[in-house]
């Protein structure tokens, strides 16, 4: 008898947990892949997209929302706000993006969704714990800027070594001239909801892994509107925040590597990645980089670039890339991406989440939910496309608050 899938749902009345089987773990996990793959990234990335698409979408991800969400309905009455602790490839999935209806979805049926890595999400942070100051925000990095830089002798400088895969060190890495645009954006919203701004905008050759290791520390929020990698089956990689194909495993040649290695987000300066020497970034920020900082205090870490919330799985264990590398670090809350989201649809979103959060005041799991529902129904009123693909891409993983 093969794995299965089964979900435990607690309620907070304190009831008895439910145990719900889902079902073998081979068809689910198929179901995912197939579900993954209708997500048609690469042709809607150049704006292709058809109605037929998310038609065929609708399909698909219909066969998985029975198999995932449908058995838990009759455990969730009166239930507005579900909380999910993902395990196996169930973590790759974004549950709000599934159908309901005629023409609907589960973001706009509810519950509201949010995810944790563990339980232990839901503790509150120590009173007078404490608490970063300030947004640092990086966007549209000059790839092709000649920026290596030494560690400058740092203790809290961490240059790990570097990734052996072939098709990684040849890539190249194209600008991205919405990610300018978003962190002007997001800088503004933050400044307008402080009484003294404290934002630190960094871009072009500034936006260097160097100053995000000197700078993240001690702040209240990192944004890194960049390109985002993943190593994935080939040794390929997803990368960028235009579509690519879904990652389909991590090769033999790459597995050996620690995992860390194979995730990771892409500064100024990484096209000349080469020509850094020993002890000098390349501008190739890995998550077992990030994983070495100290970010304790750090509520968020929004990490707007492709890929980011993919990694390596290990069944009970989660994913081992960017989320667990931020969470490693001390990071409360990340923000990031299940696929290879698209430049101008991220740019939206992300302004959309700054101004429910700061602007407005609402708590991450309903600015997350507030972004993803505005998204979708300013499309839907303008006549564009519905897939999920531009509004369904980012999830929050850790403290709701």
């Amino acid at each position: 008898m093969g794995l299965s899938y089964l979900a435990f749902v607690l309620r907070s009345d304190g009831s008895v947990p439910s145990v719900v089987p889902l079902g073998s773990a081979a068809a689910i996990e198929g179901l995912i892949l197939g579900w993954r793959q209708s997500l048609n990234l690469e042709s809607m990335a150049g704006g292709t997209a058809s109605k037929s698409g998310e038609a065929s979408y609708r399909r698909v991800a219909g066969l998985l929302r029975q198999r995932v969400w449908d058995p838990l309905r009759d455990h969730l009455s009166n239930v507005t706000r579900v909380f999910v602790v993902p395990d196996g490839a169930l973590n790759l999935v974004s549950l709000s993006a599934l159908p309901t209806g005629e023409s609907g979805y589960l973001l706009e049926t509810g519950p509201v969704l949010h995810y944790l890595s563990a339980e232990r999400d839901l503790v509150p942070a120590e009173e007078g714990g404490s608490i970063g100051q300030g947004l640092l925000a990086m966007g549209s990095p000059a790839f092709d800027e000649h920026t290596s830089a030494a560690g400058v002798g740092s203790e809290a400088s961490f240059r790990g070594p570097r990734s052996a895969c072939s098709d990684f060190q040849s890539m190249r890495f194209d600008p991205l001239p919405a990610s300018s645009k978003e962190v002007n954006r997001v800088v503004a919203l933050w400044d307008k909801s402080r009484s003294t701004p404290d934002s630190l905008l960094l871009t072009g050759a500034a936006a260097s892994e160097s100053a995000f290791k000197a700078e993240a520390g001690g702040r209240r929020v990192l944004h890194a509107a960049t390109h985002g990698f993943f190593l994935g089956g080939g040794c390929g990689s997803t990368s960028g925040r235009s579509a690519s194909s879904p990652p389909s495993g991590v090769p033999a040649a790459v597995a050996a590597e620690n995992p860390l290695l194979l995730s990771g987000l892409i500064l100024a300066g990484a096209n000349h990645r080469d020509e850094a020497g020993p002890g000098e970034d390349d501008g190739v920020l890995t998550a077992e980089e990030i994983a070495s900082l100290d970010l304790n205090g750090v509520e968020w870490a929004v990490l707007s670039a492709c890929d980011t919330g993919v990694g390596q799985i290990k069944a009970g264990e989660g994913v081992f890339g960017l989320q667990r590398a931020f969470q490693i670090a001390g990071v409360r809350t990340v923000i990031m991406s299940l696929w290879a989201v698209e430049d101008r649809a991220t740019s939206d979103w992300m302004t959309g989440l700054y101004h429910q959060r700061f602007v407005k005041g609402l708590s991450t799991v309903d600015a997350v939910h507030a972004a993803s529902l505005g998204l979708l129904r300013r499309r839907r009123a303008a006549g564009l496309d519905t897939h999920p693909f531009y509004w369904a891409g980012f999830v929050a993983v850790g403290d709701w608050h």
